[in-house]
């Protein structure tokens, strides 16, 4: 049998099942992905107490304070400004820094500094 000069001692028969398809690709990719989601911890009702207080402190006394972001997948992130509004119909609060703001949806906030 003569050997195949892409990999010694294979079946040239099999060599052309190494090519994976573009749609094969990125369900792979997204299983991968998915793979690697992480959960939100639930936060307890104290430390949901505690996050209100320092949010309505940062609106009453506009001082700056850094709040944590969950974020499912890769690392949390970190968002510092004042906070300038609260819309509790729509369950987010407004957080202005320097030039821009944002509006942060009090679900995806995991702790305030």
């Amino acid at each position: 049998m003569k050997e195949n000069k892409l990999t010694p001692g294979s079946n040239m028969m099999w060599e052309g099942s190494r090519i994976i398809l573009p749609e094969h690709r990125e369900m792979m990719n997204l299983y991968q992905k998915e793979r690697n989601r992480k959960t939100k911890p639930e936060l307890a009702e104290e430390e949901v107490n505690i996050i209100s207080e320092q949010l309505s402190e940062s609106m009453i006394n506009e001082s700056e304070i850094t709040i944590e972001l969950f974020t499912a997948f890769g690392e949390n992130t970190l968002k510092t400004g004042t906070v300038t509004k609260f819309d509790t119909q729509l369950r987010q609060i407004k957080l202005e820094s320097k030039d821009d703001y944002e509006w942060i949806k009090f679900s995806e906030i995991l702790s305030v500094r």
